[in-house]
């Protein structure tokens, strides 16, 4: 915690991360922070400037800006953390595979890494996401598709380094199975290191989104993100700037904040880094 205190930056990062989740939590329990739906219509409204009755405005169709940029905080969040769990999961899966079985498995995984890194990721998305009718499922496993390379090759990596340790050594001289190794003494050892990595899987994640929703292949309507509300807003980027800037923002300073809390925990985990 001390060391977190001392990390300005960093600190504001958690706090914003922790605000937002906050405000996610409770838009999920029911509470309203106006008295406006995300996609209730005012033909009366259609376009008005920021007031107290609409403090951010409201969009092309009268739905009020600011209930709209909660409830895409909730879905860019959602795809996220999804997406970084299935990251997480499949790249642990393929990356232990590799590592523990070696030879023809090894050398076949890490080639079909390789062909899935050198398949551009707008390609892939693009595909997925319309085969999948722009649902929100799609989209989840769209961008998971692109974003568990990275965890399989890491966790390959560390495992081979680990599985030349002579602990590891003696737990096989002793007879001990390869999963009780796994489990016992190889995930404990690189879980830090792949949750620090998870970390910078969760932006990149919102990014895929956005990009997908800016082309008009992400989430069907009334579903919106903050990808969404920024591709809708494009075609008012002259007359109506805000309703391109506010979900913009809140994209650059979610992905902001977490490439910083990621940086911050690679720093916090580097020194203290040992395997015992």
């Amino acid at each position: 915690m001390s060391v977190l205190l001392k990390n300005k930056i960093a600190l504001f990062s958690f706090i914003f991360i922790l605000l937002l989740l906050v405000l996610i939590l409770l838009s999920y329990m029911g509470y309203s922070f106006d008295k406006y739906s995300f996609d209730a219509q005012d033909q009366d409204l259609i376009l008005s400037s920021p007031s107290l009755e609409h403090p951010l405005g409201t969009d092309q169709l009268g739905r009020d800006l600011l209930a709209r940029l909660i409830y895409g905080a909730r879905l860019s969040i959602l795809v996220a953390v999804v997406t970084a769990l299935i990251a997480f999961f499949i790249g642990l899966l393929v990356g232990t595979i590799a590592a523990m079985c070696e030879g023809k498995i090894d050398f076949f995984i890490t080639r079909l890494i390789d062909i899935v890194y050198s398949l551009p990721d707008l390609l892939i998305l693009s595909i997925v996401g319309l085969l999948f009718s722009r649902s929100t499922s799609g989209i989840l496993f769209a961008i998971g598709l692109i974003s568990w390379m990275d965890v399989a090759r890491l966790t390959r990596a560390e495992i081979l380094k680990l599985k030349q340790h002579e602990y590891i050594l003696s737990a096989r001289a002793i007879g001990l199975t390869d999963t009780r190794i796994f489990f016992k003494h190889l995930l404990p050892n690189i879980l830090s290191v792949l949750l620090v990595t998870i970390t910078f899987t969760m932006p990149r994640a919102i990014i895929a989104e956005s990009t997908l929703s800016f082309l008009g292949l992400g989430l069907s309507p009334p579903n919106c993100s903050w990808g969404t509300l920024a591709s809708d807003g494009w075609q008012f980027l002259n007359t109506h700037t805000n309703l391109i800037l506010y979900p913009s923002l809140m994209i650059m300073l979610t992905v902001l904040s977490l490439n910083i809390i990621g940086d911050f925990l690679t720093e916090l985990n580097q020194p203290r880094k040992s395997y015992i």
